[in-house]
């Protein structure tokens, strides 16, 4: 996987006097991958991001944005070049960002917060799987929650779903998630409230163009089920028919390819190597997801997006908890 362009100085003008021309690099897979479920070829891309940029000149109530085809890409691949839907996705987005800023700006990995998130191995990328998916992993025991709050947790997150979509290969190819629950604690899953569950869910299923393929999680305890049928609440019907749930570690990593497993898990991949260049991607890209600060929307205008809880108690005690019935966890 070859690493993102490095440039730290994207234009957050929403004028400017030229665009940049975009070029496909990547390998075969990804063109075909584009085309069979995205829409995505030379022309509609090229038309896509033409009508993308005019309507982000034209917005009354974007001030900043990034206009680059690296960054517009992200949200018309997501939208599958629906470019009305990728608009809204990217106005969304902005404004989230300008709501929460305390969950979703200043995303810097040389924080001491950050870097030691990183550093306890919470998070490992472990690479691309022969579809062309990107494949990750969470260890939640990892977390250290005497030390880090729902606020930490939610920024480690947005901070590796920002460096995470500069690789176009996600982009397209969407990624896999491995999350090991093993020999966790009631801790890990108390101290989340109701409002923290609905930005950061809201911010996963409707303001990060992100594209899940699957969440595969292990070991998940039966003391926590409850407060995992809360969280679900908020999850879009999308993202609840792409979660998998394994009795053991051995049942979730058996769906995953030997070269893609840690040596923990009887692979072959040093987590600390791939936490290494992780890390040192992080810092490459530091000053590009920093400047995403620079970008301005009006907010006062999308103050009603979040005015609403959407939270309804019988849906928290039947429709969800009831859809999970059928799931296994330990």
């Amino acid at each position: 996987m070859s690493p993102p362009a490095s440039s730290n100085n994207y234009s957050v003008e929403k004028r400017p006097p030229t665009y940049d021309q975009y070029e496909f690099t990547l390998p075969d897979l990804y063109r075909k991958m584009a085309k069979d479920e995205l829409r995505e070829d030379d022309e509609i891309r090229e038309q896509s991001l033409t009508q993308m940029r005019e309507w982000i000149a034209k917005h009354p109530y974007i001030r900043k944005c990034r206009t680059d085809a690296s960054f517009l890409l992200r949200f018309l691949r997501f939208r599958k070049y629906s470019v009305p839907m990728a608009c809204e996705a990217l106005e969304r987005y902005l404004a989230m960002r300008e709501t929460f800023p305390t969950w979703f700006k200043k995303l810097d990995c040389n924080d001491p917060a950050m870097r030691e998130l990183f550093d306890d191995g919470v998070f490992t990328k472990l690479g691309q799987d022969s579809e062309g998916r990107m494949v990750i992993l969470f260890r939640v025991k990892q977390l250290n929650v005497d030390k880090f709050g729902p606020l930490e947790q939610g920024r480690l997150v947005a901070l590796l779903i920002e460096a995470l979509l500069e690789w176009e290969e996600l982009q397209i190819g969407g990624f896999r998630v491995m999350l090991d629950f093993t020999d966790t604690v009631m801790k890990h899953y108390g101290m989340w409230g109701v409002s923290d569950m609905k930005i950061f869910m809201d911010a996963i299923n409707r303001s990060y163009p992100i594209r899940f393929r699957e969440i595969n999680g292990a070991k998940f305890p039966k003391f926590a089920v409850s407060i995992l049928n809360l969280l679900l609440t908020f999850a879009s019907p999308k993202l609840k028919e792409r979660i998998v749930c394994h009795n053991t570690v051995l049942e979730m990593k058996g769906k995953f390819e030997p070269s893609l497993l840690p040596q923990s898990y009887g692979g072959e991949l040093d987590t600390e190597e791939m936490g290494r260049k992780f890390l040192k991607h992080l810092e490459d890209r530091r000053n590009v997801i920093l400047a995403l600060d620079d970008m301005d929307i009006d907010v006062a205008h999308y103050s009603s997006l979040w005015s609403q809880t959407n939270l309804v108690e019988n849906e928290v005690e039947g429709g969800v908890a009831g859809s999970f019935r059928k799931l296994n966890v330990d």
